[in-house]
């Protein structure tokens, strides 16, 4: 987060809340120290999804579809370079993408199985849970509640052909927009979890409710349980 964005909660959060949202980014920059939130919710499974929006219109692209989703997504602002996309669709993971003029506007992304993250640092979760990462909506369309909007159809998926039960997330604590925008979906926080990772030194902790889950943070060649 830049300083300009950085200041701009202070209207919003207190000049408190900005000042430790100051220290904890120079704690996770000197230390190696990320701090998150696990949030859940429990997947639903309606038998017609009455998520619709004039012009808007819900596409899940799932494995095989790789070169299809590229095709859509060649706006750079989406941010979804073409290895990226093969490479997460090989393991198993769905996009689910709101479209606009047969553009992509909005998507996020849900895995299965563990996924990694940033710097070697994986994510493993329940087999009962879909994990959801790499969401983004354009600019020009925020405010529009897309993702909240077209969720019944994903949430289908993942309950009828993936039997998930439910969907764990985690926000940086500290993030207080997207921490809002997930409790607006329905969300609620089992937790904390988060590694110090400087070197090769790599330690995960985790409170009790998100151990229950089995969700963790772990670099492969140094599995922490």
């Amino acid at each position: 987060m830049d300083e300009q964005k950085e200041l701009s909660y202070r209207p919003r959060w207190g000049l408190l809340a900005a000042v430790q949202l100051a220290l904890l980014r120079r704690l996770q920059m000197s230390l190696g120290l990320r701090v998150y939130g696990i949030y859940t919710r429990p997947l639903e499974s309606t038998k017609h999804p009455d998520a619709a929006m004039p012009g808007f219109s819900y596409r899940l692209f799932v494995h095989g579809e790789a070169d299809e989703l590229i095709a859509r997504a060649r706006n750079p602002e989406l941010d979804l370079p073409p290895q990226f996309v093969r490479d997460a669709f090989e393991k198993g993971d769905v996009c689910d993408a709101v479209l606009h003029d047969n553009e992509i506007v909005s998507y996020s992304w849900s895995a299965f199985t563990p996924t990694h993250d940033v710097d070697g640092v994986y994510i493993e979760f329940g087999e009962k849970y879909r994990y959801g990462y790499k969401l983004l909506t354009l600019p020009e369309y925020r405010g529009h509640h897309l993702p909240r909007i077209f969720k019944p159809f994903r949430d289908r998926y993942c309950v009828d052909i993936r039997g998930r039960t439910h969907s764990i997330v985690f926000v940086a604590v500290g993030n207080h927009s997207s921490t809002t925008t997930l409790i607006a979906q329905g969300n609620c926080r089992i937790g904390f979890a988060g590694y110090l990772k400087r070197g090769s030194v790599f330690r995960a902790f985790r409170t009790p409710g998100v151990r229950r889950l089995g969700f963790n943070f772990f670099v492969p060649e140094n599995k922490v349980r």
